[in-house]
């Protein structure tokens, strides 16, 4: 699923949380910044919107990014 990060032996959603992760830690996205729609995170993965909900709670509730029902998720 993340070519190149050698995260393959992760669940799902703990890889869409590590590049999620990746992107803020490397600086590509900043605080305020969007992070791609569920929607988005669902056709890039491949996965369910379930999983892509466990990642995006779980790093919500590290504080790493914020949600807000209707205008979606910003780091």
């Amino acid at each position: 699923m993340l070519a190149g990060m050698g995260n393959d032996d992760l669940p799902a959603y703990e890889q869409v949380k590590a590049w999620i992760r990746h992107h803020i830690a490397a600086g590509a996205w900043k605080p305020g910044d969007p992070v791609p729609s569920e929607t988005a995170l669902i056709a890039q993965f491949g996965v369910s919107r379930m999983t892509v909900n466990r990642a995006l709670r779980e790093l919500a509730a590290e504080g790493l990014v914020t949600r807000v029902r209707g205008s979606g998720t910003r780091v």
